[in-house]
């Protein structure tokens, strides 16, 4: 049908176009309302990186050592609301070496964490345990994650770079590698020494710090024994700015940098004295830590580095060393004195203790990352790469990288499935948990995982339920303790708690050493629960006798390639 030409057309109303988000912004002005938001590129493979290390830390098994031990003491403190002043676990404490507990804040986080767990898992109590052991590995997880982002935090304060910071991070994780793996107080100590580095990286303490780092350094003293090593790098730091200050021409009292430290030294000293359960012994017995003899001659970590053409981390300290010297060669004015004191001191440490590894790790790229900052202006141009531009679309990429990382950690997969992963894959497979389980419900036909057991008990046990002591080797009586214990008594891992002529008992026992049968009657040892293939000729001996039946033996198992998850369980048949 054709218009009527004789009818004018009525013209359509217009349109007005839809608002649309952020019209007018240019969202890659760095001038603009939402340039605080944007990120570039490097930004986006720091938060990656610092996603990836907690999902590779959240697949980590809980190791079957310094967990167990700890959550008990953890467990016994919110039950009893107090801090024990004597051991409460164990018949075989005679007080000779006084109850110290250096661990009270990370007992107690630990406590709880465990407990959120197992209260979010629910069901029955291998149920429990799952999310109890998931959420452990959480907060290991989330420890280690936040360890990274301070740090480099810490070396974008020194450097001025995100890329030499990011370069400075990955130096941390190739330098403790062989501390990443296992949960403990100490991953707490990591942390607190991570943030104090971020004061530390300023020529002069802020009045701020003066104020917050004897906070830290008193949480760090009621959560692990290695505060004094946070003391002691303000320490050295002080010694090596005064020198410093002193090769200038200069007097170092009138240096404003010697001052603060002092002050800030002085009150962080005052305040671990007073705010512990122990007052200012807590310093003696920490000493008296680092001298106990069992811990000294039986841990390898307490030992000095052993320099030999085989595996081991003295290759890792070497090559660290080998770059200090580079990077203090070709600098061009080297590294400042008060930092070759640190080094130094700390280097020492390493060589007459393993553990310093630990805080060398840290302090190594804290010295270095400032010098790589400065050598990379004398780069030639055409081997710096460009700066990229920041944008809200690089911000939203790193949101989106960042969440689809961590959704492939095991804490998401607990979200998304609503069950924790099974305890078979969630802990170390050295951990005795069927074990325990079978001895506190011997007739239950599900908690039996050792048939040979079950008959032997049935046998000859009072009631089929076992009497008498576990006698384990410290790292399989770890989680012993923590599931048996006091009822049942166990010797565990605690080795600073009690006097060496204990271990020097249990020894004898381990090492088949003449004598150790008499030590097994002593303790009422009914269970020997050990590495298998560790206590070879002790092995040999149980087999040979008619006391004794082996219940499991997992020597030279080609299935658990590391021989610390090997067990070898025995029970006695005639129980004392």
């Amino acid at each position: 049908m054709t218009p009527n030409p004789g009818t004018p057309e009525r013209p359509l109303p217009a349109v007005e176009p839809l608002p649309q988000l952020g019209a007018g912004f240019d969202f890659s002005d760095p001038n603009g309302p939402y340039a605080r938001f944007y990120l570039r590129s490097v930004h986006v493979a720091v938060l990656a990186f610092v996603a990836v290390v907690f999902v590779v830390v959240s697949y980590f098994p809980l190791w079957h050592t310094d967990v167990w031990g700890h959550l008990k003491y953890g467990r016994w403190m919110v039950e009893n609301r107090t801090i024990p002043d004597r051991e409460p676990f164990s018949p075989w404490w005679d007080g000779r070496v006084p109850f110290t507990q250096f661990y009270t804040l990370a007992h107690l986080a630990m406590c709880f964490v465990y407990d959120a767990g197992e209260a979010v898992a629910g069901g029955d109590e291998v149920s429990r345990m799952a999310g109890g052991v998931e959420a452990l590995r959480f907060l290991h997880a989330f420890l280690t994650a936040a360890r990274m982002a301070v740090l480099l935090l810490v070396f974008h304060r020194l450097s001025g770079s995100w890329a030499v910071a990011l370069i400075g991070g990955v130096a941390v994780l190739f330098l403790s590698l062989s501390n990443l793996a296992v949960l403990r107080p100490q991953t707490f100590a990591e942390l607190y020494f991570a943030v104090l580095l971020w004061p530390l990286s300023r020529a002069v303490l802020s009045w701020r710090a003066v104020v917050v780092v004897p906070v830290l350094m008193v949480m760090w003293a009621n959560s692990h024994g290695s505060y004094l090593v946070g003391l002691g790098t303000m320490g050295v730091l002080l010694v090596g700015r005064a020198l410093e200050v002193w090769l200038g021409g200069s007097g170092p009292w009138g240096d404003s940098g010697v001052r603060r430290l002092l002050l800030v030294l002085v009150l962080s000293g005052l305040a671990v004295a007073v705010f512990n359960p122990y007052g200012p012994e807590l310093f003696r017995r920490t000493l008296a830590l680092t001298t106990h003899k069992s811990l000294v001659e039986a841990t390898g970590e307490w030992q000095p580095l052993r320099f030999e053409w085989g595996q081991g981390w003295h290759w890792v300290f070497m090559l660290s060393l080998v770059v200090v010297g580079l990077t203090h060669l070709v600098h061009p004015t080297g590294i400042p004195p008060v930092h070759l004191v640190l080094l130094v001191a700390f280097g020492l440490g390493v060589a007459l203790q393993t553990r310093f590894v630990i805080w060398w790790a840290m302090l190594v790229p804290w010295v270095l990352v400032p010098r790589w900052a400065e050598l990379r202006h004398l780069w030639p141009a055409r081997l710096t790469p460009p700066t990229s531009t920041p944008t809200l679309r690089k911000t939203g990429f790193a949101l989106l990288l960042t969440w689809a990382i961590c959704m492939w950690s095991v804490p998401a997969g607990w979200l998304t499935s609503g069950e924790p992963m099974p305890l078979e894959q969630s802990v170390s497979v050295g951990t005795p948990w069927k074990l325990a389980r079978q001895l506190r419900h011997p007739t239950d036909p599900d908690a039996v995982a050792y048939p040979e057991l079950a008959e032997v008990l049935r046998k000859y046990y009072p009631g089929g339920s076992f009497t008498g002591t576990v006698m384990a080797t410290p790292m399989q009586g770890d989680y012993l303790m923590w599931a048996l214990a006091p009822d049942t008594p166990v010797t565990y891992a605690h080795m600073h708690l009690f006097h060496p002529d204990y271990w020097e008992e249990l020894g004898k026992v381990s090492k088949g050493e003449p004598g150790w049968w008499e030590v097994m009657d002593k303790y009422r040892a009914n269970l020997l629960v050990m590495e298998a293939d560790y206590v070879e000729l002790l092995r040999d001996q149980i087999r040979a006798s008619p006391e004794w039946k082996v219940v499991l033996d997992e020597s030279d198992d080609p299935a658990k390639p590391n021989p610390r998850t090997r067990q070898f369980i025995a029970v006695r048949l005639n129980p004392r």
